[in-house]
């Protein structure tokens, strides 16, 4: 199978945890056999989950209006949306409407504004959706702004990943009532909750949650009846008051915004799920349990 299956860039490296959660899913009893990310982002580690065929069924979801866009493109409009990524012209003029389309998407039709966010997110620094293009304004630095807009190998990945559309759900909600909604699947999903950082805001999304959101959120999943694990940023709130009673885990994984660097984060995991040993996430000794 190909490394890259995700057609979007995402400087958080969490497709580097789908060999993990593979571990966890296949370590649950009953097995589930629904995977959802509520803040799916590039999707990257449900991608492989459902083309590996770790579980029958994916669930996407994403508040943000491009990123929501795009992937109901890449799973209703396959053929169109392949088709203008093959005739794209990658210029600094097609930046900016790309980016005029994803800063006022209110009334956009799907393929406007979903190609417009795949444009910025495959032109722009590290894929950050605000950032800017590479090479900047005058392109002149070493790499353009076509350095990372491979068109037939995106092409490609899209139809295959549209091949599997009816094994795919999407959803546009915030991510606490998504996971409201997955109640009614019990034990038979998972899913891999990943919110914008809670100091480190600036990632694939457009929206950051503020701190009443964060709180929110962990009253959502710790009165949850669905199994998850959750990751975020190393912030001692985690453990101090947003998941007291959780088991957590402190680990290394490698981000590659701007500079390639290995970051520290936490993971959470839902009561009742069981914990596979979390070693070789990136490599061996990687990982420090912080409550058990």
């Amino acid at each position: 199978m190909t490394r890259y299956i995700s057609p979007l860039r995402y400087p958080g490296g969490k497709a580097r945890l789908a060999g993990y959660i593979k571990h966890l899913i296949d370590s649950q009893n009953p097995r589930p056999t629904h995977y959802s990310e509520p803040f799916c982002g590039g999707a990257g580690a449900a991608l492989k989950l459902l083309i590996d065929g770790t579980v029958d069924h994916i669930h996407l979801n994403d508040a943000d209006p491009g990123i929501a866009a795009f992937w109901r493109c890449v799973f209703t409009r396959t053929g169109e949306f392949a088709a203008m990524v093959r005739d794209a012209e990658v210029t600094i003029e097609s930046w900016r409407m790309a980016a005029d389309t994803y800063a006022a998407p209110l009334g956009k039709d799907d393929l406007e504004l979903g190609f417009a966010t795949f444009f910025l997110n495959r032109s722009n620094r590290s894929g950050i959706l605000r950032a800017r293009p590479i090479g900047g304004f005058e392109q002149k630095g070493k790499w353009k702004i076509d350095a990372r807009f491979n068109r037939e190998a995106l092409a490609k990945r899209i139809e295959l990943l549209g091949s599997h559309r009816d094994r795919v759900s999407l959803s546009q909600q915030d991510g606490r009532h998504h996971l409201q909604s997955l109640e009614y699947l019990g034990e038979n999903v998972v899913a891999y909750v990943d919110p914008p950082y809670l100091v480190q805001g600036d990632r694939l999304y457009m929206d950051s949650l503020s701190s009443e959101d964060h709180n929110e959120l962990a009253s959502v999943l710790s009165t949850s009846p669905i199994k998850w694990i959750l990751t975020y940023d190393a912030e001692s709130r985690i453990t101090e008051s947003l998941y007291p009673n959780h088991r957590c885990i402190q680990f290394e994984i490698s981000h590659s915004a701007q500079v390639r660097h290995l970051g520290v984060e936490y993971a959470v995991f839902s009561k009742g799920l069981r914990v596979p040993k979390f070693e070789g996430v990136i490599g061996k000794d990687d990982y420090l349990w912080l409550t058990v």
